[in-house]
This record gives C-alpha cells, structure tokens and sequence, in this order.
C-alpha cells in the first residue's frame, strides 16, 4: 500500500474512529442516566411523565385528522390507554379515559379527587397539578384522556445538574477520544515514513564510510521502493566508477613504470655507445659509423615511443579530431596491403589477403586506422617465434556489423590474458622480453582500442578456431557505412 494511500485512509479513520467511539460513548451515559433515575427515581419519572404526554399529544393530532371526525376514534381510546398503560405502568405514569359523564377507565383510588374533578372540567389540553400528583388532559370531542403522576416534582436542579456534570464529563471524554485516536494514527504514519527514511540514511553512512557494496533491501511496495532502488543503482553506478577509477590508476602506475623501462633502454644504449666514441672505443670509421647508426636507431625508437605516448594521451582525454570517410574496406586493405609487404616481408611476416568482401563500406579516419593496423602487424613481427610468421586478414559481415579480422600464427596468449591484451603496458610475457627491442612498448593494443571505439565500433583478441594452441586474432567490427556520393573520393 502506497503512502498517499495510507494517509487517505488514517484520516477518514480520524475522523470515523472518533465518531463512533462518541456515539457509543453517548449511548452509554444515556443508559446509565436511566439506570440511575430509573424505578421509584422522581427526576427520572418527571421526564418520563413529560414523554407520556408527547404521547397523547400525538393520539389527539391523529383523532383530529380522521375522516370520521373526533367522535369516529372515541371507542378506541380504551384499547388505546390500555397500550400506553403497559408501555409506562413501570414508571409510576397512569392513564384514564372519561367519556359521557362516566370513567370508562378510572384513575388509580389515590386522593386529590377534587383535581380530577377540576380537569373533567376543563376544555382543550391542560397540566394540572397539586402537592406531587399532576394530571395532563386531552380532550378528544366529548371525551378525555389522561396521563396521571402521584410522585411528579417541579425541583429538577439535582437531575439538571446530574445531566450537565455527565454532559461535561462527556465533552471531555470525546476530546480524549479524539486526542487519543490521532495520536496513535499520526504515529502508525510516522513509523511508516521513519523507518524507510532511517534504513536510507543506514545506507547513505554506508556509503559515506566507502562500503560501495552496501544494498538497500525494500520490500513494501510504496514511494520509497522506486527511491531505494534509485539508491541501489547508484551504489552500483559508484562501485563501477571506484572500480574504473582503481583501475585507471593502476594503468597510470604501469604507464609510468612502462615509459621508464621503455625509454631507459635504449637511453642507455645511447649512452654507452656515446662513451664509446668518446673514449675512442670505436677506434676506426667502420666502428664510429656503427656507433652512430645505432645511436641514430635507439633515438628513432625513442621519437616512437614518445610518439605513441602522446597519441596515447590525446586519445584518452578524446582530444584527437577525426576525419572520417566512407570507405570500402576492400580497397582500403589492398592499398595497405601493398605498401607495407615489402617492409614487414624483410622482417619476416608475410601479410596475406583472403575472403574480402567488396563493396563493404565502413565510417572511418584512415589515417588513424592505419595506425590501428600497424600496430596489430608490429605486435605479430614482435612476438612471433619462427623465422618467417604470416598474418591473415579479411573482412566479412557478421549480423549488423562489418568484422575485420587480423590472424597470426605466432605463439598466442594464455586464454585467461586476451581481455588483458588491450591493457596499458600489458604483456603476456612476465619477462616484459619484446624479442624485437623496444617498440614492444604494451602501448599498440591500448590505442588501438581507444581509436575504434571512437569510431563507434569494438576491438577483440580471440584464439584462433582451427589452431587454438597456436597464432591469436584481433577482431575488428565497425558499423555499416553508406557508399560515398558520386564524385567524392573513395
């Protein structure tokens, strides 16, 4: 049940629940006034004596609208006043019936005789009284009824103040009733809005002291259940965050501790081949010569790896511009295909096209997909074993998305470090040996990724199918393109 719904219904149960709890309480007091002014009570037979005479007020109005006239009902006031005698006997009311000069029903043989003459007397409707008996007559045309009291007193104070004290007391008695009902419902209500307000802050404290684990369990269905589990999604929103947030500076800490290794390396090849010259190790032309080639190379691989550094950086604050163009993969591979065999042919990778689709249009910044490629092929040269490696490439369409696929033949990874591959600075190998020399930074793979999905699409390390022991694939998908318009360059 909703909270609004529970308010609802606590305030019509105030103002119900007190209403009735009055109206009983009324009824009771009601029953104990007649229990105490009951029996030979006189203030108790003065108001019963006043309801006796509303009786005959009643009777006389019905005999007046007969038809018949007055006269028609006269023979029925016997039967009637006999009624009312059962009804009022037991309260000390009496009632007589005088018709034609004679009492068809007699009062009871007390004195005061002459006020009964006097009110035989009398026409119209008249209260007669003398000492403590009081007669009331109805004259109904030459008849008359009456109701007679012997124990009737005018002195009502005591029933008068009796009634007020009760009446007091019951004003009061309501207003704790009321009181007392709205107490119990407004906290019944505050109970049910307290404890989910409290097993929230329960929950807030937790994640305050960094317990991003923490749920909320809330199982009434109200208002608070969509708020705890907002609650809960956002804890799970901040345990991913911490755990991307870990996770990147882990990669920082590898980053740093990458680009040390990676630039001391050659910076202290360069170094000692510098002391070399210096010290006229190299003695003759060919030797200097050397020297300087390889200083020449160790600071080409370092210009690579600040290089590769700074793209790293620029991709990942998303602070590189793309240029992309509708491009047909196929023609797209030919052309880098056929620039880069010769130069990883002499270091021993044979580069091989096979079930390339044409007319497959992908949305891309060449250039920079270009380097996705290099870097793939210079992971393959790197960390193949043999003499001579061979990567297969093709492109196909999988479901709604273009695939690429790049497959060696060399050693491959454990299968528990293909999610890891596209880690900053991570190797599979723990020796951190690149078997190539420094261009094996853990780097290639990391920006690789970054630049695919910034082109929309996913990159994947999987073990080959046919060989699972040996070679890896890198798998590329990228959403469909449209065919560029005519003219444009393709």
């Amino acid at each position: 049940m909703t909270i609004k719904r529970r308010i609802f219904i606590s305030h019509i149960l105030m103002i119900c629940i007190p209403f009735a709890l009055c109206v009983l309480f009324s009824i009771g007091v009601r029953f104990v006034i007649m229990k105490i002014y009951s029996g030979s009570s006189r203030f108790y037979n003065n108001e019963i004596f006043y309801e006796a005479r509303h009786e005959l007020q009643n009777i006389g109005e019905r005999f007046a609208k007969n038809s018949g006239g007055p006269e028609a009902g006269v023979n029925n006031l016997k039967l009637i006043a006999g009624d009312l005698q059962k009804r009022f006997l037991k309260y000390g009311v009496y009632f007589a019936v005088h018709d034609n000069g004679e009492w068809l029903i007699p009062p009871p043989a007390r004195e005061n005789k002459p006020l009964f003459a006097a009110a035989l007397l009398t026409t119209g409707n008249h209260v007669m009284s003398f000492d403590t008996t009081v007669v009331y007559t109805q004259t109904i045309g030459a008849a008359k009824i009456m109701a007679v009291s012997y124990n009737y007193h005018f002195n009502d104070d005591m029933y008068i103040n009796f009634v007020t004290a009760m009446g007091i007391l019951s004003l009061w008695i309501m207003i704790l009733l009321v009181l007392a009902t709205n107490f119990f419902l407004t906290r019944s209500m505050i109970k049910n809005i307290a404890i989910p307000l409290d097993t929230l802050s329960f929950g807030v404290k937790q994640i305050q002291n960094n317990n991003l684990g923490f749920r909320l369990e809330y199982k009434n269905d109200d208002e608070f259940r969509p708020i705890c589990a907002a609650f809960n999604e956002m804890a799970e929103r901040l345990e991913a965050m911490a755990a991307e947030h870990d996770k990147y500076e882990e990669n920082r800490r590898e980053l740093l501790a990458g680009i040390s290794h990676d630039l001391r390396t050659p910076l202290t090849s360069i170094k000692a081949y510098l002391e070399g010259i210096e010290k006229e190790v190299a003695s003759t032309k060919e030797k200097r010569e050397k020297y300087i080639a390889t200083i020449r190379n160790k600071t080409n691989d370092m210009e690579y790896i600040i290089n590769q550094l700074f793209l790293f950086s620029k991709l990942d604050i998303n602070d590189f511009p793309l240029s992309l163009q509708n491009l047909d993969m196929g023609l797209f591979f030919q052309d880098a295909v056929s620039e880069l065999s010769g130069y990883y042919d002499k270091r021993g990778l044979t580069i091989e096209l096979c079930e390339i689709m044409p007319n497959v249009f992908v949305s891309i910044d060449p250039v920079l997909f270009r380097n996705v490629i290099t870097n793939i092929l210079e992971n393959s040269v790197l960390y193949k074993d043999t003499e001579r490696g061979r990567i297969e490439i093709s492109v196909g369409i999988i479901g709604a998305v273009v695939e690429i696929r790049l497959a060696d033949d060399g050693p491959g990874v454990p299968r528990e470090s293909l999610e890891k591959l596209f880690d900053v600075f991570y190797r599979a190998d723990p020796s951190r040996n690149t078997k190539g020399g420094s261009l094996g930074n853990g780097l290639g793979l990391a920006i690789s990724q970054k630049i695919v999905n910034l082109m929309g699409g996913s990159i994947k390390a999987e073990m080959k199918a046919e060989l699972p022991e040996r070679g890896i694939a890198i798998v590329i998908s990228l959403p469909f393109a449209d065919p560029p318009a005519s003219g444009e360059m393709v």
